[in-house]
């Protein structure tokens, strides 16, 4: 999305609605709060008219004037004066006491209703951003790095609510404060009030020339940002291999060019930011001297202003100002902050890569034949094809191994029949039993489907949540399919069993110890269709034996796709197709291939070389 010279965009004018519309009545409220603080704030200062005459005024006299609110005000004056003057001040000072209580009062509530509001606004979008994270496509996912994406969920999303939201917040503020005591200024002296008024247009006009790059700098800032913590989060994850590699120097050197750069960005942008308040001071400083001088005149030359009542008049417009230039700032934050309010509609405004159908086939409670594979071609860019003319089918209730070079094609495969990725037409298709995998969502597909990988994923948690994940399962379940996934022995040796946290990522546990944690929860799910992909291949020889055990027992009457580099685990299997450069050049049982003397052949050697 593309900055413009407008306030905002109609996809950011729809962005906000939606977060914030409900919560219309919350806004509300807090206007009714916000003005019953600014009427208990102008009554708190025209209190002081009457204070000021009673400091000020000899005893018995009046002030006169034609001004209905001076007179107003003289016959409340009177009216305290009855008490004594020692009294009537006692008695007043107990009043505005009690004014400046209800006006402080008001202003909490005020500022406790936006913040809750605000949090709440905060939450949705959070849920929100999440929500489609989850739930889009991994052709979408892959587009970013992981620390962009995690920038998008903590800086943006503050950096949205210090700016945009807290911008809506001071504009209600401000607009109500500014509209009620210009109201009490007119009221006081409309000609004073209408000279200020001429002056507040220019003065506005002259601010408001200093936000016209800021947006663009702001979006500059957000994407820098989201840069440095993508570099942090890679430093982190890769701190072993930087470290074994001797690239310590190379990475500082790398870091300090993008917090160099993001720190130049900071500093145009907060020039930019710290040059409005006192900008807007200095106009003020104009305005007020203005004021003073023709106020001054008016006092000496007119009855129609007393000299306490252009005392009150100059607080009341001397206070204006700071909600004025709250507005003004509001406005460049507003702008400043609609650079991550666009990165985060990135996420919660983005449709889908893959397709799915709008009547979708349930999946096949029982398949009959199995997968199949029908003149598949594939390609991610153009010109490129990954799988070229695939024709074949992965029986039903046999174990099939796909084996191949690096680059061959072989994950590709099991993404395409897990809706990863999509066939477009003229790229073929895939079958189950007789539904076309575009007939069918791919959540479906999914459900029917357990998958064990070489990058084991685990939780910070217990190991019965991490066998558990996703679904609900008595603890005798669980116990179960531990015991089929041959991680009983293991679990049983941990200080709390199965309610033993094993860490960040599972690193308290070995490799193979991790791996058969994964293999539970594949067997827990209890699916038809099983994959392994490569689910041996970064195992020890005792592991991997172990885990092979496991993965045989739970690939017995299921429809079984392994992925494998050893091929010495696959030649159990029903059959092997041999991939290379994305054809399938081979088929047969390991005995039928390694006869041909072929590609197969070659490879199974080498390994057994090896």
């Amino acid at each position: 999305m593309q900055a413009n010279n407008t306030v905002m965009t109609k996809g950011e004018k729809d962005f906000i609605t939606r977060f914030t519309g409900r919560y219309k009545s919350q806004y509300v409220l807090y206007f009714l709060l916000v003005v019953l603080m600014s009427v208990f704030s102008i009554c708190s200062i025209l209190s002081l008219n009457n204070f000021l005459q009673i400091l000020f005024t000899p005893s018995g006299a009046a002030a006169s004037s034609s001004s209905e609110l001076d007179n107003l005000l003289n016959t409340v004056y009177g009216w305290f004066l009855g008490f004594g003057k020692t009294k009537a001040l006692i008695y007043f000072t107990l009043i505005i006491l009690g004014i400046y209580f209800l006006k402080d009062v008001f202003t909490w509530l005020s500022q406790y209703q936006i913040g809750r509001t605000r949090n709440y606004i905060i939450r949705d979008i959070r849920s929100a951003i999440f929500k489609k994270f989850s739930l889009q496509d991994i052709v979408f996912i892959s587009k970013y790095k992981k620390g962009d994406l995690l920038s998008r969920f903590s800086s943006d999303i503050i950096e949205f609510d210090e700016t945009v939201l807290k911008s809506v917040q001071m504009m209600i503020n401000s607009v109500v404060v500014v509209l009620l005591y210009f109201a009490m200024l007119l009221y006081i002296d409309a000609l004073l009030t209408v000279a200020a008024l001429v002056l507040f247009p220019l003065v506005a006009f002259l601010t408001s020339l200093l936000s016209r790059k800021l947006r663009r700098s702001s979006k500059e800032l957000q994407d820098q940002n989201a840069v440095l913590i993508s570099a942090i989060e890679e430093s982190i994850d890769g701190q072993k291999i930087i470290k074994s590699l001797g690239a310590a120097s190379f990475v500082n050197k790398r870091f300090h060019a993008f917090n160099e750069k993001l720190t130049q960005i900071r500093n145009r942008v907060y020039r930019r930011v710290d040059l409005a308040p006192p900008q807007s001071e200095f106009f003020s400083s104009i305005v007020i001297a203005v004021l003073l001088a023709f106020g001054s005149y008016k006092v000496f030359m007119s009855s129609s202003l007393s000299s306490t009542m252009f005392i009150v008049y100059l607080i009341l417009f001397i206070l204006i100002i700071k909600p004025a230039k709250d507005a003004s700032t509001a406005y460049y934050n507003f702008k400043r902050g609609t650079a991550s309010m666009n990165r985060i509609m990135e996420i919660t405004d983005s449709k889908n890569i893959i397709e799915e159908p709008l009547n979708p086939k349930p999946f096949p409670e029982d398949l009959k034949s199995g997968i199949t594979f029908k003149n598949v071609n594939f390609n991610y860019t153009e010109g490129h094809e990954v799988l070229k003319n695939i024709n074949f089918t992965f029986e039903k209730g046999k174990t099939t191994a796909i084996v191949g070079s690096s680059g061959s094609g072989k994950t590709t495969m099991t993404d395409l029949i897990e809706k990863f990725w999509q066939l477009k037409a003229g790229q073929g298709d895939i079958l189950f039993d007789d539904i076309s995998v575009n007939e069918l969502k791919g959540e479906d597909i999914r459900k029917n489907i357990s998958v064990v990988t070489q990058e084991t994923v685990l939780f910070n948690d217990t190991v019965a949540s991490n066998i558990a994940f996703g679904g609900n399962y008595t603890q005798q379940e669980i116990e179960n399919a531990a015991l089929t996934a041959n991680a009983t022995e293991f679990i049983e040796m941990l200080p709390q069993k199965f309610q033993t946290n094993i860490g960040d990522k599972g690193d308290m546990l070995s490799g193979g110890q991790k791996q058969r944690i994964s293999i539970a929860r594949a067997v827990l799910k209890n699916s038809p269709i099983l994959i392994l992909d490569e689910a041996t291949s970064a195992l020890d020889t005792e592991s991997e034996r172990k885990v092979q055990a496991a993965l045989d027992n739970i690939s017995k009457n299921r429809t079984t796709i392994i992925i494998a580099h050893r091929l010495s685990t696959v030649v159990n299997a029903d059959k092997i197709i041999v991939l290379d450069n994305g054809e399938i050049k081979e088929q047969g049982t390991h005995e039928e291939l390694y006869r041909q003397g072929g590609i197969y052949y070659n490879l199974y050697q080498m390994q057994q070389v090896g």
